[in-house]
């Protein structure tokens, strides 16, 4: 088991889904966590979690897509904790359609959420890692940011660039001791995901596990990264798809593919 005694933690997203998972996995090995969210029961009820089982949080309401919150929500981790160690961009938010049916301001604000507040968060918490002499950062992409799917090229486009932009701020921060790495997640059942038995067996069958993911897959990987067990490991796109992405694709995998993520919600 890791031990994160003493660090602290921003976990964005962090209100359900593999943000909730995250927080409270990092929690248990002794971290300190900053739930970051714009659903305020959840994120409280993340963090009542976590201090019922010993562990310490507090919850910021933070939309990641605008600049203030962002900025608010670092200031808010040093002024509760005093430090800041680890940070993980999990939130999510993704207009759908073919570029013809995708309005502009969807496009902006898919963007503002799955790639800029990658940019922001990094922009005022290393400074601080910096200044502790190192940290490290997780971001999540996704196996879309290795193929594509049909009318979801936003989604697509941003978690390619989340993959880029990681191993970008790899090279420019590993002098610091501060690592940037990303997971590309295949689908995880989580509470954005309403599938059909249906959806769930046609997916099985194409999953080389021959289950889809759930949030604790992923928070174990996450952590695995933030540890010091991967202090070797920067600038790297950890995919965590049950071997997905490992097989040839054909239109049935496809098909799936397109339904799974039509169940997602869309959070304002």
């Amino acid at each position: 088991m890791s031990n994160f005694s003493g660090k602290v933690a921003i976990v964005t997203g962090a209100a359900h889904g593999i943000g909730r998972a995250t927080a409270k996995l990092l929690a248990a090995d002794g971290a300190s966590v900053l739930v970051a969210d714009v659903n305020d029961a959840n994120g409280a009820k993340v963090v009542s979690d976590i201090e019922s089982a010993g562990g310490k949080a507090v919850y910021v309401n933070t939309d990641v897509g605008k600049h203030e919150a962002i900025r608010n929500c670092v200031d808010q981790c040093m002024a509760h904790f005093g430090r800041l160690d680890y940070v993980v961009n999990n939130a999510y938010w993704s207009a759908r359609g073919t570029v013809e049916e995708m309005t502009e301001e969807g496009w902006d604000r898919s963007m503002d959420i799955m790639l800029k507040a990658h940019f922001l968060m990094a922009k005022y918490s290393f400074p601080i890692m910096r200044s502790q002499g190192g940290g490290a950062m997780v971001n999540l992409a996704s196996v879309h940011g290795l193929a594509a799917d049909r009318a979801w090229g936003v989604y697509d486009a941003a978690k390619a660039a989340v993959i880029n932009l990681t191993r970008g701020m790899a090279l420019d921060y590993g002098k610091y001791g501060i690592r940037v790495n990303s997971v590309c997640p295949g689908w995880i059942i989580t509470d954005d995901v309403m599938p059909s038995d249906e959806v769930v067996s046609r997916a099985a069958s194409i999953y080389a596990l021959g289950r889809t993911g759930v949030p604790e897959d992923i928070a174990k990987v996450i952590r695995f990264l933030l540890s010091d067990d991967a202090g070797f490991v920067t600038g790297h796109a950890l995919v965590a798809d049950g071997g997905l992405t490992a097989q040839l694709q054909d239109s049935a995998a496809n098909t799936v593919t397109s339904h799974i993520l039509a169940t997602m919600e869309k959070p304002a």
